[in-house]
């Protein structure tokens, strides 16, 4: 078993034939310049990628050395894999240069509609969980291999009922690349709800990446020609992650957010896609959670984050300083 890194084109070949999730793709890796530097690597056995993966590694203030980031996990060709290329991967000098590794488990993996649990072999080579999570802990994903008579006879009778009711009260989804409309409605939802989010910069940059990839399309609602939701959709080779977007509070009358999500949903399928990821649906917000859990789907639960330490002095003083920042930021 070989492991290497890999240069741009054959990271893209490779991220098609293995389905790698966005926050693996090659797009995100640039999103993530210049505060990290993506490091993608390639799991090679007799002439076989078996897997890729990219670490986003980073200096650690004021200590100066560098430590990683997977997020999401591996691309894998076969789950069974995931164990032996662990144990290769801890004792090369990917892992061994950096003070510490922090990943994101992908622990439940899509194959055949099952879910596969994965994440006790990451104890067993020595990560361990960090208590931290960068990335969501809970999400529903939609099986689109159904019919979409099944896909509405999964959800809750009301969802169905408001979706009728945006239709009578005209409400048009537009697959539009309107970027600066999708950022003034981004705007409203953060300025509304307080989230932590990204400067809008920084989703103009995922939607130029992506885009560019030819792996990204925008959905609009609007009513009365006023825009009231958008979704930026990413893509991968089999699925649909509804990644940003939302409606503000001004649109809730006319029921555009349900007929965002239906007309979403029904282009990922008609597109070929195998899933719908609506990319979380935590019990921090309870109507989010219940506006997503309605549309039906098998809701998936992350373990917290790992980490494999090779510096214990150096993780210390990370954590230790992540603590004042997030003091310092309120």
């Amino acid at each position: 078993m070989q492991i290497k890194e890999l240069g741009k084109d054959e990271y893209l070949k490779f991220s098609e034939e293995l389905n790698v999730h966005p926050l693996q793709s090659y797009s995100w890796g640039e999103l993530k310049r210049p505060v990290w530097e993506p490091l993608r690597l390639g799991v090679f056995e007799a002439g076989e990628c078996l897997s890729i993966f990219t670490i986003l590694t980073r200096r650690i203030p004021l200590v100066g050395k560098k430590f990683g980031y997977i997020p999401r996990g591996f691309s894998l060709k076969n789950q069974e894999y995931l164990s032996k290329i662990l144990q290769k991967l801890i004792g090369t000098e990917y892992i061994r240069s950096l003070s510490f590794v922090l990943i994101d488990p992908e622990v439940f993996q899509i194959q055949n509609s099952k879910f596969e649990k994965i994440f006790e072999i990451y104890r067993s080579v020595g990560f361990k969980e960090s208590g931290r999570q960068e990335q969501p802990i809970r999400t529903v994903i939609l099986d689109l291999t159904k019919s979409e008579e099944g896909l509405l006879a999964d959800m809750r009778s009301k969802h169905r009922q408001y979706i009728r009711k945006a239709e009578r009260k005209g409400v048009r989804i537009e697959k539009e690349a309107d970027i600066e409309e999708f950022c003034k409605i981004l705007s409203e939802i953060i300025e509304e709800r307080g989230y932590k989010m990204h400067e809008i910069d920084y989703y103009r940059k995922v939607w130029e990446l992506f885009r560019e990839e030819g792996k990204a399309e925008m959905f609009i609602a609007k009513a009365e020609s006023e825009a009231i939701g958008a979704y930026m959709l990413i893509f991968t080779r089999d699925g649909c992650y509804e990644m940003y977007g939302g409606a503000p509070e001004r649109g809730k009358e006319y029921y555009g957010n349900y007929a965002l999500k239906w007309e979403s949903v029904k282009y990922a399928k008609s597109i070929g896609k195998k899933y719908y990821d609506q990319w979380g649906a935590e019990f921090i917000h309870p109507g989010l959670k219940q506006f997503k859990e309605g549309f039906g789907g098998q809701v998936v639960e992350y373990p917290s984050q790992c980490v494999y330490v090779n510096d214990g002095l150096e993780y210390l003083m990370y954590k230790v300083m992540r603590k004042i920042d997030r003091i310092r930021r309120g």
